[in-house]
């Protein structure tokens, strides 16, 4: 006599829903200025900026036939510039090409200008009585 296959018991999911947990998302202001000078405060991401802004659009492998760094270091650093706003993108097929983008480099310029006005407006200490 064959031996029956052993019985499956199928049970139904309980129809009653728990609530699911959630990550807590905190919407934080972005402060662009920190960010553009951040991104070039690195001497690689400077080199990649100044390659693409003389000679862009550029795509990694144009890059790594110009410098000295592996195609996943040019990348990663691309992606710092590109986060800080400082590239932009454009994609052909496989290829990404990377452009310099003229409005971070205001954000950057616009500080520094900002910072040389107020170096030739009084300050506080100009009104200071002399010492006795």
């Amino acid at each position: 006599m064959p031996e029956e296959a052993p019985r499956q018991i199928t049970r139904p999911l309980p129809t009653v829903m728990r609530q699911l947990a959630a990550p807590r998302v905190v919407a934080e202001p972005r402060n662009l200025t920190l960010e553009v000078f951040q991104a070039l405060a690195d001497p690689v991401r400077l080199e990649l900026l100044a390659q693409i802004g003389a000679r862009g659009p550029l795509c990694v492998c144009h890059l790594q036939d110009e410098l000295p760094y592996s195609q996943s270091r040019i990348s990663k650093h691309l992606g710092t510039l590109r986060r800080a706003g400082l590239v932009t993108t454009r994609r052909e097929g496989t290829w990404v090409y990377y452009s310099v983008e003229a409005e971070a480099l205001e954000i950057a310029r616009d500080f520094i200008d900002q910072l040389e006005r107020s170096l030739h407006t009084p300050h506080e200490a100009d009104y200071c009585p002399p010492p006795a």
